[in-house]
């Protein structure tokens, strides 16, 4: 990702869903369905916009920094607050591990969403 830009502008090209049960264990991840929907991340006001359906709005609380894990992959991670005021981490992700493929995940207690995306110029 280019992180000369204030304003990070992503599209998305499609989403899969995780889901806690009742008992505390995640899931497995859903099929990928296509979504295709503009995304930004706004570095200047601390804010992430999802244009879905239902606008996702996100401020950011905490910038938790990069890391690279044992396959090449980098995540770097956002604590942020709901419109509701529910807290939740984005993660950016690019997979070096998987041709450099960049995915965008939204992660509740709860539940969690990942969507494929590639940035706009």
């Amino acid at each position: 990702m280019d992180g000369l830009s204030q304003v990070i502008k992503l599209k998305t090209t499609s989403m899969a869903i995780k889901i806690k049960s009742d008992y505390g264990t995640w899931g497995e991840w859903s099929e990928w369905s296509e979504e295709i929907m503009l995304a930004t991340i706004d570095l200047d006001k601390d804010r992430i916009t999802i244009y879905s359906n239902e606008t996702q709005i996100y401020d950011v609380a905490e910038n938790e920094g990069e890391t690279t894990d044992a396959d090449g992959d980098v995540t770097f991670s956002l604590f942020c607050l709901d419109k509701d005021g529910l807290t939740c981490r984005i993660r950016l992700v690019r997979l070096n591990s998987q041709s450099g493929q960049n995915q965008l995940y939204v992660d509740y207690d709860d539940m969690r969403w990942v969507y494929n995306v590639y940035q706009l110029d």
